[in-house]
């Protein structure tokens, strides 16, 4: 009979238990926990074999989502860099190159600046809702593409779609009296003169808590001039 080969897979398990054992017998372990370990070994090693390749695979993942992240910050700078339509080119392969990243979302917000600046606000709406979409409220980015993105819709003579953004808006700090002031002005666009007073009047409630010199405010004044030709 020809000599058992070294790489054989049954010698290579009888080994692997082997030398198992013989670990388990150095441990001093109570008696059955050395039963246990030595009964379900095979699916203990199965176990740690799938931490090992789970941990290793979560490392490289990190070490790529990194790699990327500072690709995508360096095709941001140069896009920003440049002038005209290779700019918007640009910006353009940074969406769709790096698409998971914050460079992303934020050359989507420049092509949209771009865009509204060319009067072409269907194109900076679609922008700024990808962003939306993409976004958690969390995100500092949030209120701000909110903002810019009720007044592209107030622009475009879709005031209902503004409120509802004004809306969302004025659930963030540092942006409700700015909402409301909006939404004051949109009901008055609406000729929903009610609704506007209301929204005015929040507004110079919130400017007033604010502290400071209030009654001095030429805004402030403004909405209080238009409070009273709307009553």
């Amino acid at each position: 009979m020809a000599d058992q080969s070294a790489f054989d897979r049954n010698r290579i398990e009888t080994s692997a238990v082997s030398q198992t054992s013989d670990i388990l017998d150095q441990l001093n372990l109570p008696p059955a926990m050395t039963l246990f370990l030595r009964k379900n070994q095979r699916a203990i090693w199965v176990i740690v074999s799938i931490l090992v390749i789970t941990v290793v695979s979560v490392a490289l993942y990190d070490s790529y989502s990194n790699y990327q992240s500072k690709q995508a910050v360096s095709a941001l700078d140069t896009a920003k860099q440049a002038e005209g339509e290779k700019r918007v080119e640009l910006l353009q392969q940074v969406t769709e190159k790096y698409a998971s990243t914050p460079s992303a979302l934020w050359a989507r917000v420049e092509l949209a600046k771009i865009a509204s600046e060319k009067k072409d606000r269907a194109t900076a709406i679609a922008e700024l809702k990808n962003v939306d979409g993409s976004i958690s409220g969390n995100n500092p980015m949030k209120p701000l593409v909110l903002y810019r993105l009720a007044g592209l819709y107030e622009e475009n003579g879709d005031l209902d779609t503004a409120i509802g953004l004004y809306q969302e808006l004025a659930v963030f700090t540092g942006f409700t009296a700015d909402a409301h002031y909006a939404m004051g002005r949109v009901y008055v666009a609406m000729d929903k003169k009610p609704e506007a007073i209301a929204q005015y009047n929040q507004y110079l409630s919130l400017t007033e808590k604010a502290g400071g010199n209030g009654q001095q405010d030429p805004v402030r004044a403004r909405v209080e001039y238009t409070i009273k030709q709307l009553q």
